[in-house]
């Protein structure tokens, strides 16, 4: 996945939205949102060369975990990132999967930029140009294939237009950011078009204090597909729409 972006506002329990695209050689299969880990459920789309994925929720606990590749093109290394993403979102609490960060050596995974949060508290972890955690403070957080540190024209542009979004209601909100998806603006755009890569898939996740509420996915390029409601196991009280 290669574009992210994470939108908080406050409210009595807080509120999050997670919008991304991921951007992946055509010819690489996958598979749409589906469990992936029974207990606690862990719910999101399935990369099947790599087993792992680019976006998950834990459904229980109510926090996403995302990553991207830090350079186009990034070739894969020891351990995947994919499996990464799944390892943290199996964790009951984001402190829990914060620690498990922390005991990584990131080094053995290829390069990305990787977001973990909750309607709390939000964090981005890199191993390029070299590893760290770190705290996000923003009310916006966006990560695409630049280094944390030096964001490029796309990702700020992108961080920019999220942030004009953050007083809109919440359906007027989950409704532009899959448009923002879909742009086409600049040299290089959010949803990407190539004959062998380009964006293949997009999600727009909504947390409400600890509870999922709501899931959208376009299981194709964002600007030609259409974004659904996906249906969530049924688990407590979380539920997508």
């Amino acid at each position: 996945m290669c574009i992210l972006l994470a939108l908080a506002r406050g409210s009595a329990a807080g509120e999050l939205w997670v919008a991304a695209n991921r951007d992946e050689r055509l010819d690489r299969a996958w598979e749409p949102p589906r469990v992936l880990r029974p207990d606690p459920p862990v719910f999101g789309g399935r990369d099947v060369l790599g087993g792992g994925s680019w976006f998950a929720v834990n459904l229980e606990a109510g926090f996403v975990v995302a990553v991207t590749n830090a350079r186009r093109g990034a070739l894969p290394r020891e351990r995947s990132r994919g499996a990464l993403v799944v390892d943290l979102a199996a964790e009951h609490t984001v402190p829990e999967a914060l620690a498990l960060l922390s005991e990584q050596d990131l080094t053995r995974y290829g390069l990305f930029n990787l977001f973990l949060g909750d309607s709390r508290e939000r964090w981005l972890a890199t191993n390029h140009p070299f590893s760290r955690v770190e705290h996000v403070e923003a009310p916006v957080a966006a990560i695409g294939n630049d280094p944390l540190g030096a964001p490029g024209d796309r990702v700020m542009r992108a961080a920019e237009r999220a942030m004009s979004m953050r007083e809109l209601p919440a359906d007027v909100l989950r409704a532009d950011l899959e448009r923002l998806l879909a742009d086409h603006e600049g040299e290089d755009p959010l949803c990407r078009h190539g004959e062998t890569y380009g964006t293949v898939c997009s999600s727009v996740v909504g947390l409400a204090g600890s509870e999922v509420a709501a899931y959208h996915f376009a299981a194709g390029p964002p600007c030609v597909t259409a974004f659904a409601g996906v249906a969530l196991p049924r688990h407590g009280r979380h539920g997508g729409r």
